[in-house]
């Protein structure tokens, strides 16, 4: 079973084992040679994968470019030429187990095979359905780029899924879990239960309709909660998240979510370019964000990025914004961000930059190198994830011209001017960056040497 959050923790943990074999050869993170595992591997190796669900691969050893070629197209369609180390595909569904080969080769012809066995998606939409009470005053907030639905702290809700074999009928009396991995959210089997608990477990209806009684934590900060739901059967599964708000007499209070948002970096006295993305919701729009006096911090909304020190203004609820700190010598700070709605009512953000404590080196190297090695965003105290963020990364050295990827499809790599690698991925309805987790950011050069960084979230 290799589906979308699987697949993500699969292809990080191949690429921490690649960042451990390049940094063996001599402690840093680039190599003089073509990739030190002389053995072209792509892994995972034999899985299951489900129809209509991406699927990540990824690569290590051998000497790039690399291309991948499928035995059966029309179920495993694959684009041939790989950029970067690792690649993703979406099966077609299918009606029954079909297996297909893909084959990996590198620039010296030695090759890789995948096996995949291709399985039905008993949940052919993909998606769970998330329905707020009648009158919801938090439901019209919802940001849906953001979360599939917003619920006041203390709201009940439903959430349901549909399950169909592989011919599109409806699979009647089929167990389906419900599960919420974070806090925010409690599930039943129904709206009258007793108890409601972070698992529940419900069959489908005739239709094929599995639904269960959702809630919003009484004692939720204003949060996401990230849900799941599982076939038992055949273990195919789906992911989203709901944003729950806290609320004021009645009505949606003045929200940010994250509260708290910045960097670590990697070098001492020095702080990459990053930005971070905040979300307003409630109290009454439109929001002014405003920084302390001498604040260097770039503020931007959804259409146009403010002076550096200079307030934005958020036209809705459920409208973002980002803060972001210039590449510079820095030292650990904080920054008070004040959001203000149009009744006067204030609440607050922080934003914070820390350096690293590894110290640049003076001798120039002419090796393939990506900096800063490795590159931490923090997310808030009660939170599970990193907002949308984006950092900015050199690569120099080695043989250009050069090409990136991240080792998981969701995190994207572009080169920019000035062997500049702008690292950016978008926390959404579907995925987000776990706290915890750590992503490998790898460029490939002309002669196939390969350089690894990271990104984490803390």
């Amino acid at each position: 079973m290799n589906q979308t959050f699987f697949g993500k923790l699969v292809s990080s943990a191949i690429a921490s084992a690649l960042v451990l074999s390049l940094s063996s050869c001599g402690g840093s993170s680039s190599t003089t040679k073509p990739v030190v595992s002389s053995t072209l591997l792509a892994a995972p190796a034999t899985f299951i994968a489900f129809g209509n669900t991406p699927n990540t691969v990824a690569i290590t050893g051998g000497t790039g470019p690399f291309k991948v070629v499928s035995n059966n197209p029309t179920v495993v369609p694959v684009t041939g030429a790989i950029t970067g180390a690792s690649f993703i595909f979406t099966p077609t569904n299918v009606t029954a187990n079909t297996p297909v080969t893909l084959t990996v080769t590198d620039s010296a012809a030695a090759t890789s095979v995948v096996t995949v066995t291709v399985t039905p998606a008993t949940i052919p939409s993909g998606s769970i359905k998330l329905t707020n009470a009648a009158g919801s005053i938090c439901a019209p907030v919802n940001n849906a780029a953001l979360s599939a639905a917003t619920l006041c702290a203390g709201e009940a809700g439903t959430a349901s899924v549909t399950l169909k074999d592989a011919a599109g009928a409806p699979l009647a009396n089929r167990s389906v879990r419900f599960e919420a991995l974070t806090i925010g959210a409690t599930f039943a089997a129904t709206a009258n239960a007793a108890i409601f608990s972070r698992v529940a477990s419900v069959n489908t209806d005739a239709q094929g309709v599995a639904t269960v009684a959702m809630r919003a934590d009484v004692e939720s900060s204003s949060e996401a909660a990230f849900l799941r739901a599982t076939d038992t059967v055949s273990t195919h599964r789906v992911d989203t998240w709901v944003t729950v708000l806290k609320q004021t007499s009645g009505a949606s209070a003045l929200n940010v979510v994250p509260t708290t948002g910045g960097m670590v970096g990697y070098f001492s006295n020095e702080c990459p370019f990053v930005r971070r993305e905040f979300n307003v919701y409630g109290g009454t729009a439109p929001y002014a964000i405003t920084l302390p006096a001498a604040n260097t911090l770039v503020l931007a909304n959804e259409s146009a990025a403010a002076t550096p020190g200079s307030g934005i203004t958020v036209a809705r609820s459920g409208g973002r914004f980002t803060a972001e700190n210039a590449a510079a010598a820095c030292t650990t700070s904080s920054t008070l961000m004040t959001i203000t709605d149009a009744t006067g009512a204030t609440t607050t953000a922080t934003y914070t930059t820390a350096p690293g404590s590894v110290a640049r080196s003076t001798t120039p190297s002419t090796d393939l190198t990506v900096l800063p090695a490795t590159l931490s965003l923090t997310a808030d105290p009660l939170s599970t994830y990193c907002s949308s963020s984006t950092a900015r990364y050199t690569v120099s050295g080695g043989t250009g011209p050069y090409i990136v990827s991240s080792s998981i499809p969701q995190i994207v790599a572009k080169l920019a001017d000035a062997g500049g690698v702008d690292v950016s991925f978008v926390s959404d309805s579907k995925w987000r960056l776990l706290k915890g987790q750590t992503t490998s950011i790898l460029a490939l050069d002309a002669a196939g040497k390969v350089a690894v960084a990271s990104i984490s979230c803390i």
